[in-house]
């Protein structure tokens, strides 16, 4: 019997596969995918959130990690080489409204520990030359990483703390048997092989709700999955267009999918990074730059393809702030699901209710990437219970 299986091989379920290998665990890893890295680890905007955006009483979770995985995600970039750049973020107010929203982030940054300061608009144009506000939030510890790159470090430091990543094993069974629990995996070619494990930690992701109901078949969470989009303009490329030497975002904006209303980040300004040198660590940034992401509802947790919206529709979400953008300096970059958790603003970590080995990480959406590893600090506790 393994002491704990992960189901997962994105940024999360490396993070806790790391965790628990580190403190001598026997892990093994189980990932549905057979390539490299996929998912929601490889297709977002690479943001590092300070952790300004949540509040104690509607996203705990959110709040309390966010800010503590932002610390411990720049540590680990630098002691591993990750490609990965500390810019800052520029929150910005366009007209009165945003302003009271730039005061009440401001608050919650202070209960949460983040670093902000409140600026006016003309020091926010000495910032970002080409943005246009009334004020901002500045947020000097917020930045951008390299996601694939992450995924990969974490992954292999995983490995060389005794963890056993497989690739190709979709999770298609669970019961519960003496001791843990016994998985059955569906490999690449169709067979069928089982596992026994003592601890599961469910880290699959846009899958994750699936997963749950394979122990549980009542459990009523789902994942309300959201298409995102992003563009791209050349930094440079033209008059105007001398933006994003750090994330620059509005104030968040409201999303309606099938599950309920969620609050979003809004389409912002994110620049993008060269590789780093030989001895890695921070990078330069390119003179690429993301416009994104555009959110609405998924047509189902694999909606990749399919065409772009129309770069009007980027340039008219970003014009308030940034009115040199024309939609022909644009065009489209990646496709990306998240994996909303149906009506609820935070996440769901707890023990199944009938099996306290069998951990659920469900609807880890944004920070997710920023929390990793105080996320799996936070599972780590449970498995050490």
């Amino acid at each position: 019997m393994v002491d704990v299986v992960v189901i997962g091989a994105g940024v999360v379920g490396c993070a806790v596969a790391r965790w628990a290998a580190l403190f001598g665990r026997e892990v093994v890893v189980l990932e549905r995918g057979s390539g490299g890295v996929d998912g929601q680890s490889a297709r977002n905007s690479g943001v590092m959130h300070a952790g300004h955006y949540y509040d104690e009483q509607t996203r705990p979770l959110k709040a309390r990690l966010c800010a503590r995985g932002n610390g411990l995600l720049r540590e680990f970039c630098l002691a591993h080489g990750v490609t990965h750049a500390r810019c800052g973020k520029l929150m910005v107010a366009v007209d009165a409204a945003d302003e009271a929203a730039l005061e009440m982030y401001l608050a919650r940054a202070r209960t949460n520990g983040v670093t902000a300061h409140l600026v006016g608009g003309e020091e926010a144009r000495e910032m970002e030359p080409g943005v246009v506000a009334r004020r901002a939030l500045w947020l000097p510890d917020s930045g951008v990483v390299e996601p694939t790159s992450l995924a990969r470090a974490l992954e292999a430091d995983a490995v060389a703390a005794g963890a056993l990543v497989v690739r190709g094993a979709e999770v298609a069974g669970a019961r519960a048997a003496r001791g843990g629990f016994v998985l059955e995996a569906r490999r690449a070619g169709g067979e069928v092989e089982s596992l026994a494990a003592g601890w599961v930690v469910n880290c699959a992701g846009l899958w994750a709700d699936d997963v749950a109901r394979l122990i549980d078949p009542a459990c009523r969470e789902r994942i309300d999955p959201m298409r995102g989009e992003a563009a791209w303009f050349r930094r440079g490329a033209r008059p105007g267009l001398d933006v994003a030497r750090m994330n620059v975002y509005p104030t968040p904006r409201r999303v309606r999918l099938p599950g309920g209303e969620y609050w979003t980040v809004g389409v912002h300004l994110t620049p993008t990074l060269l590789p780093a040198g030989p001895e890695g660590g921070a990078a330069r940034l390119s003179d690429v730059v993301s416009v994104g992401p555009l959110n609405f509802a998924a047509r189902g947790k694999g909606d990749l393809a399919g065409e772009h919206r129309p770069m009007e529709e980027f340039r008219a979400q970003v014009a308030g702030y940034f009115p040199q953008l024309r939609a022909a300096d644009l065009r489209p970059y990646q496709v990306g699901v998240q994996a909303r958790l149906a009506g609820r603003q935070d996440w769901h970590v707890a023990a199944d209710p009938n099996h306290r080995r069998w951990i659920n990480l469900l609807g880890i959406d944004s920070p997710g990437l920023t929390s990793c590893l105080a996320l799996a600090e936070h599972v780590g506790g449970m498995l050490a219970a």
